[in-house]
């Protein structure tokens, strides 16, 4: 009797929302299946790394002792190993690892929002138990603003940290509510430790935590010293954990934090608050780059205006925090689970304020505080009128959420699945290849130096290079770049216009000294033109700019062979494999040098490691 009960009121009940989310969820995002992996650090992470190729000891160790090359991530590459196991290298897999993994979030969420829109007495705010938060879920679920997590592979980290952040959460809050408090709280710290190695950005875990403390306690009117020491104590595991990875992450960092002012830094925080939010109300103009280029000053509209939201919403939090705490609670959810990006605006030669993926998880505050007001809103309507559009369907409430389910319930959702699965689908296929992705980026907008360097790049792959160089020249009215410089150096190389590309990269060295990119693609053209002394001047110059550079530890230990100098193009190549063992070239040259050594056996491992990496593309085989 008590299990069939179980499954009536419960697992049914589970199963028939996992399964509308599902349905939900594939509508929006679905279309994402048929991707093949995304120009933008999938092969890096994916593709071309040995270390998913499976679930081996050797692999497991290396994940959890090294970078992605800057995150410190080895759960979410656990779950690369993971899809090659069941499916290879399919971008199939990996992308509906990506979908189920959103679809997951997007329950959680459902039970998170289920517990806070309770009243003090307990009992849903809402007349139809679950809608409010069923609404919530589906906007999680659907939102554009999420897509970039869901449809790119690489943003996996964002998914998987959630997951297990959204879950230690859940978990916290049921073992404040029931019995069994402390195989809760241990199984919610063991999530908080699953989290942090998935992506070190749910460092936020313990703040969050003291915020759901203090809202519950609000909203149950009972509040103690004692109480809050105890609830303070419990959270020094999460705050231990979350040091700990805190500085790993910044260990990972180091030559990115601190490239800007503090003040700098600040400001395009603030932006990139404002920037969000306005994204998450207004869902048009995504794009994979949100470039920050003008002078960064409270003077500008994109600083000052989100400055000032800041400071009302901080008002109203502060004036309202007993009556109306949730205005606190999400607003501080969102700001806090934001804030570890406000310390990575910069990316190579990009400086950006925004990325599409990192309001992920912050999103959920936004959203509650929808919902709440919904709630306000609906308490608005006169008796009346709620009598004329009620409606009973015991069938949809039994299959659903148990309780009473109304026309203007429906409608609501109604209004909030449509628009949002158009969106999403539109948002989805924006990302088919990298020619659609970085075109969208373009049209978002046409000032932008990386989305146009980067179609440029793409179109010059696919050799249309009289449009690629279109693509630039149009980008010079808005202004020079290096970056254009160093695509239109790659461009005439690839026509075989050695003296115009040389004169290009020359452009970009002198535009900006300190970067090894152009210094090296010189070196490689003075190599094609026979001039090998000259190159590895050039190589030599690039590696004492950036130590990490592996491409020009390659080229010079190429060269250090074909001369006899072993020890030292050994030297190179045990540097560049450190650096990065995946690295197609360096195997291939790792491969040459040990049968220049005679030792065979070694070299067929690296020869085998080449295959696996480029299967198609062809490797002479070399004799001692």
């Amino acid at each position: 009797m008590v299990l069939e009960r179980f499954w009536s009121a419960q697992a049914i009940r589970m199963i028939a929302l996992i399964g509308l989310l599902l349905v939900i969820v594939f509508l929006g995002f679905g279309h994402s299946l048929v991707h093949d992996f995304a120009p933008i650090d999938d092969t890096l992470l994916v593709r071309e790394n040995l270390a998913i190729r499976g679930l081996s000891w050797e692999n497991l160790r290396y994940v959890f002792t090294h970078f992605d090359p800057e995150l410190y991530i080895p759960l979410t590459f656990v779950s690369f190993q993971i899809n090659y196991v069941l499916g290879g290298l399919s971008p199939f897999g990996f992308h509906l690892g990506n979908v189920m993994l959103h679809v997951a979030n997007a329950y959680l969420v459902f039970l998170m929002l289920q517990t806070f829109l309770k009243d003090r007495s307990g009992k849903s705010r809402f007349s139809s138990t679950g809608v409010a938060a069923f609404a919530g879920a589906l906007i999680f679920a659907l939102h554009p603003l999420h897509a970039e997590a869901v449809v790119w592979i690489a943003g996996r980290k964002d998914l998987l940290f959630t997951f297990f952040y959204l879950l230690t959460l859940v978990l916290y809050l049921r073992g404040r509510e029931g019995a069994h408090r402390n195989a809760w709280y241990w199984g919610s710290v063991l999530c908080g430790l699953l989290a942090l190695l998935s992506k070190a950005t749910a460092m936020t875990l313990p703040v969050i935590l003291l915020l759901v403390d203090w809202f519950a306690s609000v909203a149950e009117s009972r509040d103690s010293p004692l109480r809050r020491r105890l609830l303070f104590i419990n959270k020094i595991p999460f705050f231990i954990l979350s040091f700990l990875f805190a500085f790993i992450a910044l260990s990972g960092k180091e030559r990115i934090v601190g490239s800007s002012s503090m003040l700098d830094t600040g400001l395009v925080a603030i932006r990139s608050f404002g920037h969000y939010l306005w994204q998450f109300f207004v869902p048009i103009g995504f794009s994979v780059f949100y470039q920050q280029r003008d002078p960064i000053t409270l003077l500008d509209p994109y600083f000052a205006v989100p400055l000032i939201v800041i400071l009302i919403l901080s008002a109203v939090s502060w004036y309202f925090r007993r009556s109306k705490p949730w205005i606190a609670f999400g607003f501080l959810f969102y700001l806090t689970t934001l804030s570890p990006t406000f310390f990575n605006f910069h990316k190579g030669l990009i400086s950006f304020y925004a990325v599409d993926r990192y309001a992920y998880l912050p999103s959920i505050g936004v959203i509650f505080v929808v919902m709440m007001l919904l709630q306000h809103f609906l308490k608005k309507i006169p008796p009346t009128i709620k009598s004329q559009i009620h409606l009973n369907s015991p069938a949809f409430a039994q299959a659903t959420v148990g309780r009473q389910f109304s026309i203007l319930n429906f409608l609501s959702l109604i209004f909030i699945i449509v628009p949002l699965v158009v969106l999403s689908r539109h948002q989805t296929r924006i990302w088919d290849t990298p020619e659609s992705l970085y075109a969208h980026a373009v049209a978002v907008d046409p000032a932008s130096v990386p989305a146009r360097a980067t179609l440029a790049q793409a179109l010059r792959q696919m050799n249309r290079n009289s449009e690629a160089f279109a693509i630039l020249k149009e980008g010079l009215t808005y202004g020079d770049d290096v970056s254009y410089h160093l695509e239109a150096g790659n461009i005439y190389a690839a026509n075989g216009q050695v003296g115009d590309a040389i004169t290009e990269f020359t452009k970009a060295s002198k535009m900006k000294p300190d970067l090894p990119e152009p210094i090296f693609s010189i070196g490689n053209l003075e190599e094609h033109r026979g001039n090998i002394d000259l190159a590895l001047e050039y190589y030599s110059k690039a590696l004492a700019l950036d130590p990490s550079y592996v491409g020009a530890r390659v080229r010079i230990a190429d060269i250090l062979i074909d001369r006899g100098e072993l020890a030292e193009a050994e030297e190179q190549l045990v540097e560049a494999l450190r650096w990065n063992e995946s690295y197609f070239g360096a195997n291939v040259q790792m491969y040459r040098l040990r049968m220049k050594q005679g030792r065979e056996e070694e070299a067929k491992m690296y020869l085998e490691r080449a295959k696996a990496l480029r299967p198609g593309e062809a490797i002479d085989p070399l004799t001692p």
